[in-house]
């Protein structure tokens, strides 16, 4: 027997954003194997009093989120492949509500809820970030993790691996990275994956950007939607495979001037 909640129109339509740009995470080679995962805080689209609560499949997890609870969140699941979720949403993914208890979490949505479905392994990192984010009463509830592979080879670069150049490189090279991502992008040392030392590094560079890159590893970003979170990353990665095509070609790219950067701060960022 499913036991799922009824889905509204507006969850249906975010449900559909996160297929397409599952999608096309796949068909850009962002999201190899089972790599990338995806969460967004549902909380204000789920009831917030689910009659018979404890009829929903129920699990532990290792760590209490007290904050959490109560709140919902799309999260895809552990092992889950982003072209198999752009196929069957609800096959390879959940929404999970964090129970009173907060080590606790019930899934409300997701018919494999009863196969020994589990979330993604990268759970701890999306609940700290969102933690984070409601604390700070920020606007966002979407989190994007995948590998966009131009910016990871920059990573692989020494001159690169300073934040500030790295930023001047990517603004520099696409005019609409410098107009819409004006945090630019923080940059996070290598660490393990999966471990509670990336999630915290990421925590605190996203103090100040909401676009992370992983240094050997990936690039993660939130935003306010799907669509939204999705493009940064898209116009980002749009720089440097622009500064990469320069220099296969065995070209010296020239960028923007310093003047022109300038020029598109004055011009974009006071509309903000």
């Amino acid at each position: 027997m499913d036991k799922s909640i009824a889905v509204s129109q507006d969850l249906e339509n975010i449900i559909t954003d996160i297929a397409e740009v599952a999608r096309i995470l796949w068909k850009l080679g962002w999201a190899e194997s089972n790599a990338g995962n995806i969460s967004v805080n549902v909380t204000e689209h789920i009831p917030e009093d689910i009659r018979e609560l404890n009829k929903f499949p129920s699990k532990e997890i290792d760590k209490s989120y007290p904050e959490l609870s109560g709140f919902s969140f799309f999260i895809t699941g552990a092992g889950a492949r982003m072209r198999d979720l752009a196929k069957e949403p609800s096959g390879n993914a959940c929404i999970l509500r964090i129970a009173e208890k907060s080590n606790r979490y019930h899934i409300l949505w997701g018919r494999r809820s009863e196969l020994g479905f589990e979330p993604t392994s990268e759970i701890h990192s999306h609940l700290s970030i969102h933690r984070f984010l409601l604390e700070k009463k920020a606007p966002q509830k979407v989190i994007i993790h995948a590998h966009p592979e131009e910016l990871i080879a920059l990573t692989h670069v020494k001159e690169y691996k300073q934040e500030s150049k790295l930023n001047r490189l990517l603004w520099s090279m696409n005019p609409v990275a410098k107009i819409i991502i004006q945090k630019g992008v923080g940059l996070v040392p290598y660490c393990v994956p999966g471990s509670d030392e990336l999630a915290q590094a990421t925590i605190k560079a996203l103090e100040k950007h909401d676009v992370v890159l992983w240094e050997k590893h990936g690039c993660l970003a939130i935003g306010t939607d799907m669509l939204e979170t999705f493009d940064r990353v898209d116009i980002l990665n749009k720089a440097a495979r622009i500064f990469l095509a320069c220099k296969s070609a065995g070209l010296a790219p020239e960028g923007l001037s310093d003047a022109q950067l300038d020029e598109l701060e004055r011009l974009f960022w006071s509309k903000k």
